[in-house]
């Protein structure tokens, strides 16, 4: 689920709070830091558990109209189409769904987070893609599976409501919410009406050695931040690097030990994505500053043989000799 580049976020917003925090202790940080990654996993569960809340809901208002004073012939006799969704039921069959749902405590048992999913299944009533999918007459796995995707889009991720309530439960979630709805409707298009036993679920990381990563990168980037801030000083002689911005020295140190530690990562790749970084985590000016300073520290490293990287072609041609 998680990008390179996500856990370079989540990593450099871990270091800015250690930075700025009294406890400097360096695995209290780290704890921290995969408690921040972790909860991203958590917030692809509770939005698939969300399907299963709408559908106990929609069951439970079927059952309850039919017991009315004066039922109507649609109360009594209603359509079903919506909660014998198979993709509805293929979601809630899923054991390790339901596993990670009960370790997890997902929050929809809250007065709150119940009051969310009333106003989904309201607005998803009202909807014309609702009316569409209820009277088309057609009887598909495809169309059940396009229907969810549908009011995901439309009726969950972007409810104000939601993301209210997503705030209240964890400060990381509102920053994560793209990342996980992409993992969210990737997860509906893989399932499979001929596939009973669907179990697969987006892993957090692709690998153990994403994890690997990110614990490294934290570390080092804190335990060699003398050596760090020794060449970015080397390189900005008419600057106090107490005064430079905090952002562009964590995305410096952090790229550094990158290139450093991290013999399997391009140069250009970790010069271009801390770029990126910089855009929306730093000052309009820092783009360049850092391109500039990296550029320069790198040559040096070059040049002292201290980059070494594996395979062809992953040493950035501009910092050759």
């Amino acid at each position: 689920m998680l990008s390179r580049r996500h856990i370079r976020i989540k990593t450099f917003l871990a270091l800015y709070a250690y930075i700025f925090s009294n406890n400097k202790e360096l695995d209290k940080g780290e704890r921290e830091l995969l408690f921040s990654l972790k909860k991203v996993y958590e917030l692809y569960i509770t939005f698939l558990s969300a399907f299963n809340e709408i559908k106990v809901l929609a069951e439970e208002k079927i059952e309850n109209a039919k017991t009315k004073n004066r039922p109507t012939e649609d109360d009594l006799n209603p359509n079903l189409k919506f909660v014998n969704n198979r993709a509805f039921a293929l979601l809630n069959q899923n054991s390790q769904l339901q596993k990670d749902i009960s370790n997890m405590n997902v929050m929809w048992s809250t007065d709150g987070a119940f009051t969310v999913i009333s106003q989904i299944y309201q607005e998803i009533k009202k909807s014309d893609e609702y009316q569409a999918y209820m009277n088309s007459g057609a009887d598909s796995f495809g169309e059940d599976k396009n229907f969810l995707i549908s009011i995901f889009k439309e009726n969950i991720v972007n409810n104000e409501l939601l993301h209210d309530v997503l705030e209240d439960n964890s400060i990381f979630w509102n920053d994560d919410l793209d990342i996980v709805a992409i993992a969210t409707i990737k997860t509906i298009e893989n399932l499979s009406e001929n596939d009973s036993g669907f179990e697969t679920l987006t892993p957090l990381f692709k690998d153990e050695d994403d994890e690997t990563y990110a614990k490294l990168l934290f570390r080092n980037a804190i335990l060699k931040d003398a050596e760090c801030q020794k060449l970015i000083g080397a390189q900005t002689k008419n600057w106090d690097v107490d005064r430079l911005a905090k952002t562009d020295v964590i995305l410096m140190n952090m790229a550094i030990v990158e290139a450093l530690d991290f013999p399997s990562i391009p140069v250009k790749v970790t010069m271009n994505e801390y770029i990126e970084i910089s855009k929306f985590y730093s000052t309009p000016k820092s783009k360049g500053f850092i391109n500039g300073i990296l550029d320069k520290i790198f040559n040096q490293l070059k040049s002292d043989e201290k980059i070494n990287k594996m395979g062809r072609g992953l040493i950035n041609k501009s910092i050759q000799k």
